[in-house]
């Protein structure tokens, strides 16, 4: 589908920022034991409808007994920013072969005040464009607005349901549902004029 522009006013302008993020749950049919590739999978899950996007987890290799109460370490890297984060996976149940876990993103990244590339690259972008904090449902009203305007027909997106800190450059997935199946959504933000903003949308030619 072609790409489309709309604007919308944010609600704040906040510090570029990875802020530290609460536990969030995901249950998973596996056996007595995981691969860290479907750990850092199902961390990811949990984590993408905080986020609102989906971050990139790395829990390893090796394979992992889902015991009650373990603790994984796994390292969170911010997609936009390449910034890498440590991260606690905890198994918070265990039964048969279901178990539920809790995520937990250090609030700092790692290295503390040392200052990487992709951590200059990020205050580059802070220091050159305004940042601003939007509700991740009202980003996808203005995606719906841009595609309805568009085909005529209004479709139903999701954005997650957390605010979302965006600047230009910034590249937020979504998901368009339309007769059942799924589609992924790529709304980047093109540009920030004061309290607005421009951004495309992209939606996949195949779904999900």
């Amino acid at each position: 589908m072609p790409n489309h522009k709309s604007a919308i006013v944010p609600l704040t302008i906040v510090p570029l920022a990875f802020a530290a993020l609460g536990l969030a749950a995901c249950t998973a049919e596996v056996g007595p034991t995981v691969s860290g590739e479907k750990l850092a999978e199902a961390a990811a899950d949990a984590l993408e409808g905080e986020l609102g996007s989906r971050p990139e987890v790395d829990c390893g290799d090796d394979s992992i007994i889902a015991k009650q109460d373990k603790e994984v370490d796994c390292v969170l890297t911010d997609p936009d920013t390449g910034t890498e984060y440590d991260t606690t996976v905890t198994f918070t149940g265990v039964d048969g072969d279901q178990w539920d876990i809790a995520v937990q993103v250090a609030s700092e990244p790692k290295g503390g005040a040392e200052t990487s590339a992709a951590e200059e690259t990020s205050e580059a972008a802070d220091d050159s464009a305004a940042q601003l904090e939007i509700e991740a449902t009202a980003l996808a009203d203005a995606a719906e607005d841009a595609l309805e305007e568009q085909v005529g027909a209004r479709p139903e997106i999701d954005c997650g349901e957390v605010n979302i800190t965006i600047y230009e450059g910034r590249t937020t997935y979504c998901e368009l549902t339309e007769g059942g199946e799924v589609y992924e959504v790529t709304l980047s933000v093109t540009e920030i004029d004061g309290e607005q903003f421009n951004f495309d949308v992209q939606v996949a030619d195949t779904p999900k």
